[in-house]
């Protein structure tokens, strides 16, 4: 188990690396490049014209530059941790697959549910179980994340030995929705910018295990200035709105680069919300 977990942690970070490099965490900034751009040309207007016909061209000038999102989002659910699948979720299933020059290279299935409270030591815990490779690891989370007790293969581990093993289980597992985060993809799917397009492929209605959700899926073809120059990447997310109640990532595949024939996608296909 120590090995697998290993060997998870480091294509984990071979993968954040990667992304980081293309340049996804600035995708915020071309939002406020496009401010300071109509902050300009509004300033010619008042310089031409009167006030009045300044405060009608301001709105003109609102009205064009508004753009629709593809997504609209109420309340986001995207789980990067151990608390946090504990308030938003019962069950939920994803997976991960690589692909280079390709060929399907690894595909990584995680199952998480909450199996309910016990009292460890005097301090109260959320149960969850997690099981990957068909492997089980049951852990007893306190309300702060620590692990206070974890069982793996039939093996109890104590206090704190648990908590520190966990941790790197845990990064690993993670690591497509701490990459969402990264990607600032909830931002992506409400405003576009300079080198930064979409357009909505499809939207249908899909079932999870018996829960309906109207799915939109959005193709983004990112360039410079948002990534690096020279550089194309081309993304289509998926997104889940479970009757205006939350919204959530489904799918996230990002396609053969300029820089490299690599291309990974992640699916989330089983959900029970809380």
């Amino acid at each position: 188990m120590v090995t697998v977990n290993r060997q998870l942690y480091v294509t984990a970070c071979l993968f954040t690396a990667f992304i980081l490099l293309l340049g996804a965490a600035g995708c915020g900034s071309p939002a406020e490049e496009e401010e300071v751009v109509e902050a300009e040309d509004v300033e010619e207007i008042v310089d031409e014209a009167d006030l009045d016909d300044a405060e009608d061209a301001i709105d003109e000038t609102e009205e064009i530059d508004v753009e629709a999102s593809p997504v609209d989002i109420d309340e986001w659910r995207n789980p990067t941790d151990l608390v946090a699948l504990v308030n938003m979720f019962e069950e939920l299933q994803w997976s991960w697959t690589t692909i280079e020059n390709g060929v399907e290279t690894d595909t990584f299935l995680v199952s998480y549910s909450y199996a309910g409270s016990e009292t460890i030591d005097g301090v109260d815990t959320s149960v969850v179980v997690i099981t990957f490779e068909g492997q089980e690891t049951r852990a007893w989370l306190d309300e702060d994340g620590t692990v206070r007790q974890a069982e793996i293969d039939g093996e109890l581990i104590p206090g704190e030995f648990a908590d520190t093993m966990m941790e790197g289980m845990l990064m690993s597992l993670f690591w497509p929705f701490r990459m969402v985060d990264s990607y600032d993809v909830q931002n992506m799917l409400q405003e576009s910018g300079p080198g930064i397009e979409w357009n909505t492929i499809s939207t249908d209605q899909e079932q999870f295990n018996g829960l309906g959700a109207e799915v939109t899926r959005v193709q983004f073809e990112l360039s410079p200035p948002a990534i690096p120059e020279g550089e194309e990447i081309s993304i289509i997310l998926a997104v889940a709105d479970f009757g205006g109640d939350f919204q959530m990532l489904i799918e996230w595949i990002v396609e053969e680069t300029d820089i490299d024939d690599f291309s990974f996608s992640m699916t989330v296909d089983k959900i029970a919300p809380r």
